[in-house]
């Protein structure tokens, strides 16, 4: 299976530098502009997608379809609960500056907030089920930042942490996944990590 990771464009949150964990919020101007741009790239490289997957939060939505509309695809996008933003209980809303360096220390645990071993074992769960029903498909998925991470760790955990790389609304992130072993093939950034 391959498997484009597009994190959502921009929301006002975003914008404004907060964590939003499961706070629904839409994509703002600049994040409509940039899931276009991911789409048209997406489009640029000449594949055919079987399928778009998406996040149940409307940014990671309102991307997914935004993509589906430049690479000309015609089905339903499927929403898979396993690929939402982590929960972080009551960080959300809260400024990214204050409370990153104390919440992403491993082994970081509080009630209503999922931490660490809890994300890793749900996007490895999400992403074997996935495996398991579209086995030779090339998917779309959109999401967010910390299940993109996560995908990370679970491909290479000596080389990234949750903290020690950026990831720009609207970049893409080719991994490949056969069942058991992910390899990333190449990443796309977007304008603003170039």
């Amino acid at each position: 299976m391959k498997i484009y990771l597009v994190r959502h464009g921009q929301t006002n949150y975003n914008s404004q530098r907060l964590i939003q964990g499961r706070v629904d919020a839409p994509l703002n101007n600049v994040g409509q502009k940039q899931a276009k741009t991911a789409g048209q790239k997406l489009k640029s490289l000449g594949v055919t997608f079987d399928r778009v997957v998406s996040s149940p939060l409307s940014r990671a939505l309102e991307t997914g379809y935004l993509i589906s509309k430049k690479i000309n695809y015609k089905g339903h996008i499927l929403i898979e609960p396993n690929f939402v933003e982590r929960d972080f209980g009551n960080y959300e809303l809260t400024k990214i500056a204050d409370n990153f360096p104390k919440v992403m220390v491993e082994g970081f645990s509080e009630v209503g907030f999922e931490d660490n071993e809890q994300i890793r074992e749900r996007i490895a769960y999400g992403l074997v089920n996935l495996y398991n029903r579209f086995p030779d498909e090339t998917i779309v998925l959109t999401t967010h930042a910390h299940a993109i991470r996560t995908v990370y760790l679970l491909f290479d955990n000596k080389k990234y942490t949750y903290t020690n790389f950026f990831l720009g609304n609207g970049s893409i992130h080719l991994f490949e996944f056969d069942g058991k072993k992910l390899n990333l093939i190449e990443t796309y950034l977007n304008e603003e990590e170039q």
